[in-house]
């Protein structure tokens, strides 16, 4: 049994259609075209009779098989960043689509239901992004940083504590792209992914003084920016001093007032750190924290911290043994992106499977798969599925 590919590539034309104005894709988390895509899910689902349902976030899931629990559950996000690609996230919810229509049209008697899922806003970053699958998880903390930025959401505490749906499922599996190299640099087919790196971010602020920018001497100058691009250089050089995995970003920075002839009075901006060991990864924190604090004038906050997550030894061994039957190269390797993968195995044993897309590049309008890698990956994840349930 096999994906119907060609289907699959036409829904993921089809889904993809559904954007903002402006080049790639824009669906961003929480707008009507998220909203859209996940109403495009449940009419999908429910042309091929198959059973969906939609939870208090808005979660959209879609099940074949019997009613029970000890559920097999494949899924991923409809949301982009602005301006992104059409296969992150997108394309790991058309595929475990498809495989439920391929399942549904075979009459695959299966002893334990499979589901299809996309969560809601894994890229937004205001509510900490993987929002959906860890509402679904029940994983996150409700506290006041928590309700304060609920306000600018659609949701209320209350919807976030009903979209708890976990305790149905035992495993889960992801199909995504790379959104890196290596695959592509060694020609391999499919990467299994054994461990997704943590995060941690910091909000700063920096303070300075606006100035005229034409009758303020340099001397007597107190420029938040300034004083920022000499913390981003530090910050770099900590990160370094601690070598690979870690990785340490700042992509986003208001600067105050933001005109041509002010000088900056204040600058915003969140820092975030990447690795697979906690500890580290809150030591170069600290060690920014320090420096920071200690040379010039700022307000430090913490925004998330996310634990890196080793990923199921047993659906790493699973999808190993359908490579190896169907004589496809693979590489066992970590993910330094976060996806809904690293939710969802906090609370049961989760997988992820890579394909290569070109040149590494994603969240980007020239992000590709290949559609022979893509139909590779698919019946990878489908075939995986299958001997998951049998080892019930």
């Amino acid at each position: 049994m096999e994906v119907n590919n060609q289907r699959l590539l036409a829904m993921l034309e089809e889904v993809n259609q559904i954007t903002s104005e402006g080049e790639g894709i824009t669906r961003l988390a929480y707008t009507e075209q998220e909203q859209a895509a996940l109403d495009w899910f449940i009419e999908k689902c429910q042309q091929h009779s198959i059973r969906t349902h939609r939870d208090a976030i808005g979660n959209v899931f879609g099940t074949v098989g019997p009613e029970s629990e000890n559920g097999i559950l494949i899924g991923s996000h409809l949301d982009t960043v602005k301006h992104g690609g059409k296969y992150d996230g997108a394309l790991g919810v058309v595929a475990g689509l498809d495989l439920l229509i391929t399942l549904a049209e075979n009459g695959t008697p299966l002893t334990r239901p499979v589901t299809a899922a996309s969560f809601r806003g894994e890229e937004s970053n205001i509510l900490g992004g993987t929002f959906g699958s860890r509402a679904f998880c029940g994983t996150i903390q409700i506290d006041d940083n928590l309700k304060e930025r609920l306000k600018s959401t659609p949701f209320s505490v209350q919807q976030i504590e009903e979209s708890y749906g976990a305790g149905r499922y035992s495993d889960y599996l992801e199909l995504h792209i790379e959104q890196g190299r290596n695959l592509e640099a060694e020609d391999a087919p499919i990467g299994i992914v054994h461990a997704i790196a943590g995060i941690k971010r910091l909000d700063v602020t920096v303070h300075g003084e606006a100035a005229h920018a034409g009758t303020t001497g340099m001397r007597d100058r107190k420029d938040a920016l300034i004083s920022t691009a000499k913390i981003l250089l530090e910050f770099e050089h900590i990160v370094k001093s601690f070598d690979e995995p870690n990785v340490g970003t700042v992509g986003e920075l208001y600067v105050h007032p933001n005109l041509a002839n002010v000088v900056p009075g204040r600058v915003d901006f969140t820092l975030e750190v990447r690795g697979t060991n906690i500890n580290i990864m809150r030591e170069i924190a600290d060690r920014f924290t320090a420096y920071a604090t200690t040379h010039h004038r700022v307000s430090i906050k913490p925004n998330i911290e996310k634990h890196p997550s080793d990923l199921s030894e047993k659906i790493v061994a699973t999808v190993k043994r359908v490579c190896k039957e169907n004589g496809l190269e693979y590489r066992v390797m970590m993910s330094g992106a976060n996806h809904d993968a690293n939710s969802l195995a906090s609370v049961m044993d989760s997988g992820l499977i890579f394909i290569p897309c070109l040149h590494g590049v994603s969240h980007n309008p020239k992000e590709f798969a290949e559609p022979a890698d893509i139909e590779t990956g698919a019946n990878v994840l489908l075939a995986s599925v299958l001997k998951l349930a049998e080892l019930d």
